[in-house]
């Protein structure tokens, strides 16, 4: 099939240069000379590609590159406009277009480009599905929600551009930070997080930066830093506000220069990756405490976002809880069942001081004990455990009429570890029954007791 290229431009002479060249090399083509006219036949039906030059009456080509960008995402688009015109081709690219080619175009020039817009055409189809799956996992249609997709969008279009992520515990940094580098080029390397709270301060050097054979005591071999890792990818500074000063001081000179030293080396290596920062404090106020840098600060601010916490969004709770349930469900291998909708009022007052974390794992309780039901039933945390953990830890389970009750108050591994031993009771002892009756493989559910602790008689087969 012959591809057809669309052609923008307001100068008659250009439109018949660049029909000519074309054509000659087997291109079908449409000419417009309005691109009001262009963009309506654009969006009504899609060529294989379209060149569109910049300055033009009414609408210049960087208005129609960000117009087609709206409907088509990766159809190729060739921007031309004169050599002179500086700053053009930075423009163009931000708005998204495939390449960009000053006047006077050679013929060879310009079928070699569109050659390859086009032989690209499909790999960028593949990486737009695969971002939009990738979007699937921020849950929700709050203006606050969306504000987070346009900042990844923006973000991850820029290479290298740094990121700080603000925002309690449980609102989905993570989650973020790992959208925002699979929506960009980077996606094609490494992901590397570092948990900045997790590790003393006298490893952290070593974990980031790396070490030479003999650099301390216990250095038996060289070993690679999490940094150089992350080489054209992207470095993930979890908790980044828990850093002590002298790391911070390194790190920021990192972030400067991009260069770093081995422990026990004097040989300077470089790296090229986006820093990824994210913290629940509030670093601002850390600063003017003189508990962070302000340098430091101000270099990873580059671009920030706040998530908001999920008492602030309480009308995507029942999209997110139901988010929840299938994407638990998938994990539990078990069918995802019907949430109760007389349960998503109490869901919506309730504060989820965990945030979405919180969520995730009322569901994940509520699909263990209470999926049986004909509906899935999901309360809040406090509502589980209002009585009181000293009230109700030691209170029996019962069941009645096929339904297991659980007290209040027990964590998710005390109401697990009752659950699989209600059932062996059921089964009599039998692991084949009981595995078949909870869903699951003897392996996972041998696994599970010996999780638990229940592996003292392994009962009969």
């Amino acid at each position: 099939m012959i591809p057809t290229v669309y052609i923008v431009d307001d100068d008659a002479a250009q439109l018949t240069l660049l029909t000519a060249q074309l054509e000659k090399a087997g291109f079908a083509t449409a000419v417009f000379s309005d691109p009001r006219e262009a963009l309506e036949e654009i969006l009504r039906e899609p060529p294989d590609m379209v060149i569109t030059d910049v300055v033009m009456p009414e609408l210049s080509g960087i208005e129609l590159l960000l117009a087609i960008r709206k409907d088509c995402p990766t159809l190729p688009v060739i921007v031309i406009t004169g050599s002179e015109m500086g700053g053009d081709a930075e423009r163009a690219f931000e708005a998204g277009a495939s390449d960009f080619l000053t006047k006077p175009v050679s013929r060879v020039q310009l079928v070699t480009r569109v050659r390859r817009a086009l032989e690209d055409a499909p790999a960028q189809e593949l990486l737009q599905r695969t971002v939009e799956r990738l979007f699937d996992d921020i849950v929700g249609s709050h203006p606050r929600i969306e504000e987070v997709r346009r900042f990844i969008h923006h973000v991850a279009s820029v290479a290298r551009a740094p990121a700080l992520l603000l925002g309690e515990s449980g609102t989905g940094k993570n989650q973020v930070a790992r959208v925002l580098h699979g929506a960009s080029e980077a996606s094609r390397y490494r992901f590397v997080e570092v948990n900045c709270a997790t590790l003393p301060g006298n490893l952290m050097e070593a974990e980031l930066f790396g070490y030479e054979k003999g650099a301390f005591t216990g250095a038996g071999e060289t070993k690679k830093g999490l940094v150089e890792a992350a080489h054209q990818g992207t470095l993930f500074l979890d908790e980044v506000g828990t850093l002590s000063p002298e790391l911070q001081a390194k790190i920021l000179t990192f972030l400067e220069s991009k260069t770093f030293r081995r422990l026990g080396s004097t040989q300077e290596r470089s790296v090229d990756l986006r820093i990824v920062a994210a913290t629940n404090a509030d670093l601002e106020a850390e600063v003017g405490a003189g508990r962070f840098r302000e340098d430091l600060f101000y270099r990873l601010n580059t671009a920030q976002i706040v998530l908001p916490a999920l008492r602030d969004i309480p009308s995507d709770i029942p999209e997110l809880t139901r988010h929840f349930v299938g994407r638990s469900a998938g994990y539990f291998a078990m069918p995802v069942p019907e949430l109760a909708s007389e349960c998503l009022p109490e869901l919506m007052e309730y504060a989820w001081p965990g945030n979405a974390r919180e969520l995730r794992n009322a569901v994940e309780r509520a699909l263990i004990f209470f999926s049986s039901a004909d509906q899935l039933w999901v309360k809040p945390t406090a509502s589980m455990s209002s009585a009181g953990p000293s009230a109700t830890l030691g209170a029996a389970s019962r069941v009645d009429n096929g339904v297991m009750w659980l007290p209040r108050g027990l964590t998710l591994e005390d109401a697990e570890r009752r659950y699989i031993e209600e059932t062996l009771k059921e089964v009599d002892g039998s692991v084949s029954r009981a595995a078949e009756q909870l869903g699951v493989t003897r392996k996972v559910l041998w696994l599970r007791r010996k999780k638990l602790g229940l592996l003292e008689d392994d009962g009969g087969g």
